[in-house]
């Protein structure tokens, strides 16, 4: 007989795979159980800690289960606020998700029991006025989803303290990272959906500078794997070189990724 928890997690497509009590795991589309442990994670004990863009909150409860005094995880519950590319199509399309990321975000806090704050809140919108400051700042795979990242990037520095430490772990072209390491690019998304600019190695270094913030330390790529939502293949054959590529080799060994770690630059 299912269990309360197990129906509450059947009910939702899920972002973040989790490990939740009673041997339940979520079926994500994202599983960042073993990346986690390879990301450079300041001391977080009697720190008080924002993740921005927290979609499900994976590295929220992360924070908060590493011993964090306080954490505030942040994002957008009406999926059509997004940024997205022109003005979509089907609004209703866009605005499907609304909601998704809250009640799974939900689901996990009430079964793990951990103390994170859950605000309703655009990365643009940020400010002291509204949050505070912070001395840790988490944010995953945001930048590329975003139309002005810089902009966040300065939104997340007003909220940061002299020593406050930006942890930024982001998607990076792999390719582009191999054919020009030191030069900063980006290349920009090919459908019209909430996605923008995928940064190589160096750009994602670039783009924190630009942000606001002096990078102290980085590594990758990291490849980051797919959860147990994301089926083994597609339901029709691949016809396109980059559909063949995704299938046969990304969906086997994960998404390229790199971390940041980053210090406020002076005013």
């Amino acid at each position: 007989m299912s269990t309360e928890l197990e129906r509450r997690v059947d009910e939702l497509d899920w972002y973040h795979t989790f490990d939740l009590p009673g041997g339940i795991v979520t079926p994500g589309l994202f599983d960042h159980r073993k990346v986690v442990r390879r990301l450079p994670f300041p001391e977080l004990a009697g720190k008080r800690c924002l993740d921005a863009a927290s979609a499900d909150g994976f590295f929220a409860f992360e924070m908060a289960r590493r011993g964090a005094a306080e954490v505030v995880s942040v994002d957008l519950s009406d999926a059509s606020r997004q940024d997205w590319q022109r003005a979509p199509r089907d609004p209703e399309a866009a605005a499907r998700g609304t909601g998704r990321a809250t009640s799974a975000f939900e689901v996990v806090r009430d079964a793990l029991g951990l103390p994170v704050e859950r605000v309703d809140l655009s990365l643009y919108d940020i400010g002291p006025d509204r949050l505070g400051t912070f001395d840790v700042i988490f944010m995953g795979n945001i930048l590329l989803h975003l139309s002005d990242p810089a902009k966040a990037l300065h939104a997340l520095r007003s909220v940061a303290g002299e020593h406050t430490v930006l942890l930024s772990y982001e998607a990076v072209s792999l390719p582009m990272s191999i054919l020009r390491p030191r030069t900063p690019t980006a290349q920009l998304w090919h459908q019209d959906d909430a996605q923008w600019w995928t940064p190589n190695l160096a750009g994602h270094r670039r783009l924190l500078h630009a942000g606001g913030w002096d990078v102290i330390d980085s590594g990758g790529p990291l490849f980051q794997p797919f959860g147990g939502h994301m089926p083994r293949w597609p339901k029709r054959i691949p016809r396109r070189p980059r559909e063949w590529i995704f299938w046969t080799c990304t969906r086997r060994v994960g998404g390229a990724t790199a971390w940041a770690l980053a210090r406020p630059a002076p005013a």
